[in-house]
């Protein structure tokens, strides 16, 4: 992980534009990195980095402030996927994010604007991606909000049938409503969706409503439960 996506060796692999890198999803970002290794390996793909730099315009810098500078980019850009990072330092050494080295000494504070400079740019490029992929989009929209409403259709359909098959087939009634709180019996609740008065009374005790509106609230009160309890 470490060598494949730090220091010159992935800088020189690095052949894909801005653009080519924000059409992709599957590069692991830094917090990626972090949760799944550690933090220090996170850190040490900066750090390689950052040295690969400094061998190339011939400075250095001491270990703590190297850390710190890996540290808070970080802390900072953890939304950085490892592509983007490649690329950021590509552009640092041939000059593309403006001078960062004074004389004989890099400075770091360069270095965090230019990174920020990128990511802006990284931020407007998302945006004329998704913009084209809206536009693609609508390109086939209607043959696609056709198909989604046919399905609609279909599962309405078949959620009708089903309903007119459950009012006399507990099975049916069990598929439309797997889940019933667990203090209530499920034949109970079904024969009272269906309409039987003595259910009802067990169901509702002397608070019971309007019958002409029973199936509809049982069915209203048994599909919220159903949704907050996915199996």
């Amino acid at each position: 992980m470490v060598n494949s996506w730090s220091g010159t060796a992935a800088q020189l692999n690095c052949n894909l534009s801005l653009y080519d890198i924000e059409k992709l999803d599957n590069i692991p970002t830094l917090i990626d990195v972090k949760i799944a290794f550690s933090n220090s390996t996170a850190v040490e793909i900066i750090t390689n980095h950052l040295q690969s730099v400094l061998k190339f315009v011939g400075c250095d810098i001491d270990n703590i402030q190297l850390a710190e500078t890996a540290l808070s980019i970080l802390k900072t850009y953890y939304f950085l996927d490892l592509a983007e990072l490649c690329l950021f330092f590509v552009e640092l050494k041939n000059g593309s994010r403006g001078q960062f080295v004074w004389g004989s000494k890099i400075n770091n504070q360069s270095i965090m604007v230019a990174l920020h400079d990128f990511c802006n740019d990284r931020y407007r490029m998302k945006m004329r991606i998704d913009i084209e992929r809206q536009k693609e989009k609508s390109k086939n929209g209607y043959t696609r909000l056709e198909s989604f409403g046919v399905g609609i259709a279909k599962g309405i359909d078949n959620y009708r049938e089903l309903k007119e098959k459950a009012k006399n087939d507990f099975k049916a009634f069990k598929k439309i409503f797997p889940n019933v709180p667990i203090k209530y019996n499920s034949e109970t609740i079904w024969r009272a969706w269906r309409g039987e008065k003595e259910a009802i009374r067990e169901l509702y005790g002397d608070k019971v409503p309007d019958e002409t509106t029973i199936e509809d609230k049982i069915g209203s009160w048994l599909c919220e439960y159903n949704t907050r309890h996915k199996e």
